[in-house]
């Protein structure tokens, strides 16, 4: 945890810069800095698995880069090179947290009241802004993903069982989760637990620090600084390692690992690539893998819908009721700090009850794996919502309450304001379940496996081109997913917000 928040927080940061220097410059380093955003947010919404496979396939022990050194060979310790342990379960975890930290210290910054901005330009520079006033005040945003980042390294048990790095919920997986006592959950659970509610009394202490001014990140008209050309080149030049590290480098893995071979000729590795060959395994991975595919959007498609229909009412009534999304926040956060395994085993012990008809919807249906995934899914949809309702003026809603139950008024008046916010709720909900390994292990149903589940299974054995095209199909189906389900509400907000009127009026240039 300490490692993985390290990296997180240094990388992080330094990307939310670069991004914000680049969206103060001109119209390229504003779509730079827009094409930087969609990187770090595909980053985060990635399943971990994915990133597990695709440095695997980078830098593991039959990653391209160990073979075009050592040939796969171990070293004296008996280990795979230096990708392994401590050192590649930090690095996957740290690097997907950057991410993390990336958006919401970015998001944090573009809350900051334009007033305190032109009064502080009295004074600094564009740089110094950000490093002295926008940073200081996004200081809750930063914070809360940094805990984010120590809860999921705290939780997840994917990439560490792979290296052999055993933490406690790796622990739990391996020897608890079928036989589990008292004092191992109690464990287990303590540490998420603790960082869960020191985040919350973090949120609910700093609620009064929120700017009460909201601009969005990507609107012109809030950028005032003007940053100097070196401060571009030097963000631009920042961006794109940061990018490469996160994404472009290990996608370049999976690339290579798809049509490489590796033959043993006279004792020597021999390496070949061809292009026809990774062509033919990109093609031929969605029919090699196609029940997973098909189980993998079923999952999905399911737990979104749930947690749209779960959350959707709670963050609704929580916005008119003050106390009781405080207690809706203090639930969705213990939920998320709970570990995968012990979800699973939760899920599973309570259909082993004898209840008529629980044992039939545990061997038969997907209900317990669902209810498994909406662990996390729905917090998340929640929190997605949460933040929509606060786009909603107050007056509005009060006004609404005296012609509407709160019901009628979420699909007459709710339902067109927040069309957007709900799309992208349920595509990021529908994507990140998709690959929650650690919860669904332990409750699929016989004859039931999902891509990440097979990736996982695959992984252990090393990188090859199997598990590279999987991976690469994987991301190119979520990738296709998301740009259909959000681009009609991409389409409706352009516009929304495209000019009417060409006329000139002499009054705008006052």
């Amino acid at each position: 945890m300490v490692v993985s928040v390290g990296i997180a927080t240094i990388v992080g940061i330094l990307a939310a810069w670069a991004g914000w220097t680049l969206q103060a410059g001109g119209r390229n380093h504003r779509r730079a800095a827009t094409l930087f955003f969609i990187t770090m947010v595909a980053a985060a919404v990635m399943p971990m698995i994915l990133h597990a496979a695709a440095w695997e396939a980078t830098a593991g022990k039959f990653g391209w880069w160990m073979l075009t050194q050592t040939g796969a060979r171990t070293d004296a310790g008996g280990s795979y090179g230096f990708f392994a342990g401590l050192f590649a379960s930090a690095w996957i975890h740290g690097l997907v947290g950057a991410s993390i930290v990336t958006i919401a210290t970015w998001y944090g910054a573009g809350r900051v009241s334009m007033t305190v901005i032109e009064q502080s330009q009295l004074d600094f520079n564009a740089n110094a802004i950000f490093w002295r006033v926008r940073l200081p005040i996004a200081a809750p945003w930063c914070f809360a993903s940094v805990l984010a980042t120590a809860t999921l390294t705290a939780t997840e048990m994917t990439v560490v069982d792979l290296y052999g790095y055993r933490t406690l919920a790796d622990e739990f997986y391996l020897f608890y989760a079928t036989d589990a006592t008292i004092s191992s959950i109690l464990l287990v659970c303590s540490l998420p637990l603790l960082i869960g509610l020191g985040s919350f009394t973090y949120l609910v202490s700093c609620r009064r620090r929120h700017s009460p001014i909201r601009t969005q990140v990507f609107a012109d008209h809030v950028i005032v600084e003007d940053a100097s050309k070196l401060h571009g080149w030097v963000a631009g030049l920042t961006a794109l390692a940061i990018a490469s590290m996160v994404i472009l480098v290990p996608t370049f893995g999976l690339l290579v690992k798809v049509g490489q071979d590796v033959l043993i000729e006279n004792g020597d590795v021999v390496l070949s690539w061809s292009f026809q060959t990774a062509i033919k395994r990109l093609i031929d991975a969605p029919m090699l893998f196609a029940t997973e595919f098909r189980w993998s959007a079923i999952l999905a498609a399911f737990t979104a819908t749930t947690s749209i229909l779960i959350a959707w009412p709670i963050a609704a009534i929580g916005r008119t009721h003050r106390r009781i999304e405080i207690m809706i926040d203090l639930v969705s956060i213990g939920m998320i700090c709970l570990p995968g395994p012990v979800i699973g085993l939760a899920v599973v012990s309570m259909f082993q009850l004898p209840i008529p008809g629980f044992q039939k919807l545990y061997q038969e249906t997907l209900f317990p794996t669902v209810l498994a995934l909406s662990f996390r899914a729905v917090p998340m949809s929640y929190w997605m919502l949460r933040s929509g309702y606060r786009g909603i003026d107050a007056m509005l809603l009060d006004a609404a309450a005296t012609d509407f139950t709160w019901w009628r008024r979420m699909f007459v008046i709710d339902r067109p304001i927040l069309a957007p916010v709900l799309a992208t709720a349920w595509t990021a909900t529908a994507l990140v379940s998709s690959g929650d390994v650690p919860a669904m292990l332990p409750v699929l149903p016989a004859g039931v496996t999902t891509v990440g589940v097979r990736l996982f299974g695959l992984l252990h054995s090393g990188a090859r081109y199997q598990e590279a095209s999987l991976a690469i199909t994987y991301v190119a189906a979520m990738t296709v997913i998301a740009m259909v389900c959000l681009k009609p509400t991409v389409v409706r907000r352009a516009k929304m917000t495209r000019p009417k009127s060409p006329v000139h009026d002499s009054t705008l240039d006052d």
